[in-house]
């Protein structure tokens, strides 16, 4: 049975888990028990597929059993169009005996302990929209038209949410950007599949640049640093991404480091944000000593000077080699002082901490 005050509730906590941009299993999971349902899947979806998604514990098994093929094909996708508003639930759209014969259903939802169906499209696009699901257990039956009614109510905070989310996480990305725009440039955005989002430039009017993009891809000039290249994308936009790093050689022979940074929080691949920004620095340049002012940092997680010296040389860009070249201590020494700093702010990855100094 559906509970008013439990749907609320749930889309408080969804908009909690936008601001925070983390929790969203948790917060499905509720929203999902307010709303009279077993599980919430959050996902991205484009034509008649699903691309990306968020899921509560208990069926993210079933989920990942289906975005890997091993399903029939989902039915829903060709009854239901892309542009409707509110929530829909399945006999807006099948009748019983349609119900009854589709494979999607009794092969698929029914023997993985789901049936009933309320949906509704919280971010929509052209090509891609975002999309909230409620799945429900065979035995409670069909979501009613009063359920509905109740669901519909809380619309604007769902939609709050999906805004909310898109917002934080891309100024997240932006404050890393700027940071990193320090150490060197162009400073290039990409998505959770390692695609340059629109709008990015790499080289234009500059025949030299060892990088350009093509197809919305990163494609270096010299073809035998592709597979360097490609690799580095990867390992950013992996789960959880990693620092990528490619050593690049322009035509005039200039060296260059490309950097890929992975961008932390969840659901970036749902409201396509931006999960890597790439930096193309000039390895013979030379460096203008910049460095973020961190002495609220220092301030607020009790770091030590040469903790602080160590992140913001980070913050710029620089791996852990050339901090202790920097800053004339051993790698160890300055590996030992980053260990440290990640322990007093939380952080449990480097690019964690260098998503904090860019808020602050």
């Amino acid at each position: 049975m559906l509970s008013m005050d439990g749907i609320r509730a749930g889309a408080d906590d969804l908009i909690s888990a936008a601001i925070l941009a983390d929790g969203w299993e948790e917060a499905l999971a509720r929203f999902a028990h307010g709303a009279g349902a077993r599980d919430a899947v959050l996902m991205r979806n484009r034509g008649n597929a699903m691309v990306a998604a968020l899921t509560s514990a208990e069926v993210a098994d079933a989920v990942a059993e289906f975005a890997a093929g091993r399903a029939p094909p989902n039915s829903r996708y060709l009854k239901m169009k892309s542009s409707y508003f509110g929530f829909r639930v399945d006999h807006d759209d099948y009748s019983e005996e349609d119900l009854a014969r589709d494979p999607f259903y009794q092969e698929f939802l029914r023997p993985n302990g789901m049936f009933w169906h309320a949906n509704t499209i919280l971010a929509p696009g052209a090509d891609e929209f975002v999309e909230l699901s409620l799945k429900r257990r065979p035995e409670p039956g069909p979501y009613q038209p009063d359920d509905k009614a109740m669901l519909n109510s809380v619309l604007p905070e769902l939609h709050a949410a999906a805004r909310i989310a898109k917002g934080i996480l891309d100024a997240q990305a932006r404050g890393m950007a700027w940071l990193l725009g320090r150490r060197g440039g162009p400073i290039i955005e990409l998505d959770y599949r390692g695609r340059v989002l629109p709008g990015q430039a790499a080289g234009e009017g500059n025949p030299t640049c060892p990088i350009h993009i093509m197809r919305q891809r990163l494609v270096a000039t010299d073809r035998t640093a592709q597979l360097a290249v490609d690799r580095a994308v990867a390992g950013a936009v992996s789960r959880p991404g990693r620092l990528g790093l490619a050593a690049l050689a322009a035509s005039d022979g200039r060296r260059y480091l490309l950097q890929l940074h992975p961008v932390p929080g969840k659901a970036r691949d749902i409201f396509l944000s931006a999960s890597a920004l790439a930096l193309l620095i000039e390895l013979d340049r030379p460096r203008v000593t910049s460095r973020a002012d961190l002495s609220g940092l220092r301030s607020a997680y009790g770091l030590t000077e040469r903790e602080v010296n160590v992140v913001a040389l980070l913050a710029e860009g620089l791996d852990i080699r050339a901090i202790a070249e920097r800053l004339g201590i051993r790698t160890s020494t300055a590996r030992s002082y980053l260990k440290d700093a990640l322990q007093k702010t939380g952080a449990t990855r480097q690019a964690e901490l260098v998503a904090l100094v860019a808020r602050i």
